[in-house]
């Protein structure tokens, strides 16, 4: 009589661990990337009363006999997790993706050295469904939980814009001093202009400039230059008199000399590329000018480098401008079907950042579950790949959406009135027992 007060005691456990489960499911659901756990019974250890024997054919003998057992109610089998795909819901962040299959992300802590999927089960990384990115003040892209996002990372000197030959910037409006020296020469000083790059030979960029300013122009049957052809200056001989530097402004000085010299030699303004109107050489010639001419008559490009990834998996970080040597500066963001994370900067420039890598799991329901919506790789989560997104069932990246939970709420009601009908049962069965030892005990009166 003991015995069913002992399963009606295990039922009412194992019943309780359901509703644990239900009510954790019902809980998250609004949790991005969840997956619903379900709650598998088993029945409990059994004591036999009667043992099966078999039968025996020859004369005087007995047939066989099943065996007698009672049970001791009933206990937890297991819980998994439908790993299913949940509904894609849009959001308005340009860096926000989920995947669209059974792959995860891997993110975590920074990781010195080579990382291969064979050693990312020691790596102290998490694997995620939730791809809530945003770029952190070093310019690494990082989940909302300060990890770093890992993928495929550009290959040096490649992923480079377009850019112009001479990536000068002005700083303020200093005019461009053109004054006449005592020898019958002009020096000009280009003030005002400051040099943004970390290339080796500043003064070969300048040279460019000005054969830039000069091309285009006609030449004699002698190969001399002919005259009122080409450039604002190509009636002039110029010399590269190198770069000082003072209170990290740096100052090109030139020197010209015109074909006639004199008193009444001019020099054609920038802004006069057209010759319709002659200008002095004191004055007028302003940086906005020479830009203004840039941009219409005399820049030139150099072609982007098309981006190439590694395959070794590193943190996805933005560029840096082999020009410039610092980061690009990124507006806004996008990401493709197969992880390429690309950015705008400011001069409407496409950078790409790198590659999302996909994790693919031989058996997802044998990942642990960790704080927050990470998992982490148990001993039976059997063989581990890491992919490029759309190269196979890991599936692709939805950019600007976010994977909602899974969880089917008609479902979970339903589980929850039978679950606590299977408790209300297994509770009558321990109010029964006790009953039926409350009348024993009153046999005696």
């Amino acid at each position: 009589m003991v015995k069913s007060m002992f399963a009606g005691v295990s039922g009412l456990k194992a019943h309780q661990r359901k509703m644990d489960v239900i009510g954790n499911n019902i809980a998250n659901v609004n949790t991005w990337g969840y997956k619903a756990y379900s709650f598998n019974f088993q029945d409990s250890i059994y004591s036999t009363s009667v043992r099966s024997s078999g039968g025996e054919t020859t004369a005087g003998a007995y047939g066989g006999r099943n065996p007698s057992q009672v049970g001791y109610g009933s206990a937890m089998s297991s819980i998994s997790f439908q790993y299913t795909t949940g509904a894609p819901s849009p959001t308005d962040n340009d860096l926000d993706c989920m995947i669209d299959g059974t792959g995860l992300f891997l993110v975590g802590g920074m990781v010195n050295g080579q990382l291969t999927a064979d050693s990312i089960k020691n790596s102290g990384l998490y694997l995620s469904r939730v791809g809530i990115f945003s770029v952190d003040n070093n310019g690494y892209l990082v989940d909302d939980q300060k990890n770093y996002v890992y993928g495929y990372a550009l290959k040096d000197g490649t992923g480079v814009p377009e850019v112009t030959a001479l990536p000068y910037t002005t700083s303020g409006t200093a005019n461009i001093d053109v004054t006449q020296t005592a020898d019958g020469k002009y020096e000009v000083k280009i003030l005002g202009y400051t040099v943004k790059t970390t290339a080796k030979d500043l003064n070969g960029q300048v040279q460019a400039w000005l054969n830039k300013v000069t091309k285009n122009q006609e030449k004699n049957a002698d190969g001399t230059p002919k005259t009122d052809t080409g450039g604002p200056l190509s009636n002039c001989t110029i010399a590269n008199n190198g770069v000082s530097e003072a209170n990290g402004v740096k100052t090109v000085k030139l020197t010209i000399t015109t074909k006639e010299m004199g008193a009444a030699a001019k020099i054609t303004p920038l802004t006069d590329y057209n010759k319709d109107a002659d200008t002095g050489v004191g004055g007028g010639l302003v940086t906005a000018d020479m830009d203004a001419w840039e941009k219409t008559e005399g820049r030139d490009f150099v072609a982007g480098i098309p981006a190439e990834f590694n395959e070794d998996l590193s943190p996805i970080q933005i560029p840096y401008d082999p020009y410039t040597g610092a980061q690009y500066n990124l507006q806004s963001y996008s990401i493709s079907d197969n992880g390429v994370i690309t950015g705008i900067d400011t001069q409407n420039r496409p950078i790409t950042l790198g590659q999302l890598a996909i994790v693919a799991v031989e058996n997802p329901n044998g990942m642990e579950k960790t704080n927050g919506y990470y998992f982490q790789l148990g001993d039976n989560a059997g063989g581990v790949e890491v992919v490029k997104p759309g190269s196979g069932a890991a599936g692709f990246i939805r950019s600007k959406y976010l994977e909602m939970p899974n969880v089917d709420l008609a479902n979970e009601f339903s589980n929850m009135i039978t679950t606590q009908r299977g408790f209300q049962a297994n509770s009558k069965i321990i109010t029964v027992t006790d009953e039926m030892l409350q009348e024993l005990v009153n046999m005696k009166r």
